[in-house]
């Protein structure tokens, strides 16, 4: 995917995106960020905050500061009421501008399918967090049902070029969570894989919870 078709769709996009995300692949965020037991004074990375679905969920105490290419994504970002310390930054998940053990943790929301190079972007991620910290997705995936991927296939040019809905949300609609968590040799220990399946081939997703192994 081209970094500028990317940006100009989801700046494009802003404004309707958690209209769209409510009526399509709606999920509750906050077993999401539970899920990275964050201390009082810890710090957490937002890889591509987007327009903030994750932000309400962080708790009080805590520092987050949120990424993402689409300066008009996080203009609607700053518009939620958070507890959390919250920053922004404009910057590109494959080259992020931050030193090595930033941060305590890290959680990414429908970000990993968007990316030119997933295997870069969790990479950096890793590189940014902390040994141990836990890093939490929930993302759009290929199914692992043969007959719903074969849609898949189907509509893979059409969500990567055209978008759905056209030219506000652009994904791969054959990202595969297989490959980049099992197969990638990315230092990293898989504590939950849950996968959502769905004979609709536009709303198979996974969440899963992994932890930083590098030494």
């Amino acid at each position: 995917m081209q970094v500028v078709k990317i940006i100009d769709a989801y700046n494009h996009g802003a404004v309707d995106y958690e209209q769209i995300m409510l009526r399509y692949w709606h999920i509750e965020r906050q077993p999401l960020i539970d899920s990275l037991q964050l201390q009082p004074g810890q710090t957490a990375l937002d890889a591509a905050v987007g327009t903030g679905l994750n932000l309400p969920a962080y708790p009080q105490s805590v520092s987050v500061v949120g990424v993402d290419l689409s300066e008009k994504m996080i203009n609607e970002a700053q518009k939620k009421t958070v507890a959390a310390d919250i920053t922004f930054k404009v910057a590109d998940l494959l080259n992020l501008d931050f030193s090595d053990n930033s941060f305590d943790a890290a959680a990414s929301g429908f970000t990993l399918c968007v990316v030119a190079d997933p295997v870069r972007a969790l990479s950096e991620i890793l590189r940014v967090t902390k040994p141990g910290a836990l890093i939490a997705i929930l993302d759009y995936c290929k199914s692992r049902d043969p007959e719903i991927e074969k849609w898949q296939e189907l509509i893979y040019d059409a969500a990567l070029e055209l978008g759905f809905p056209t030219g506000k949300i652009k994904w791969n609609a054959l990202m595969d969570y297989d490959e980049l968590i099992y197969h990638s040799q990315l230092p990293i220990e898989v504590l939950q894989d849950e996968r959502i399946e769905n004979p609709n081939p536009f709303l198979c997703g996974c969440q899963l919870l992994l932890r930083n192994l590098k030494s």
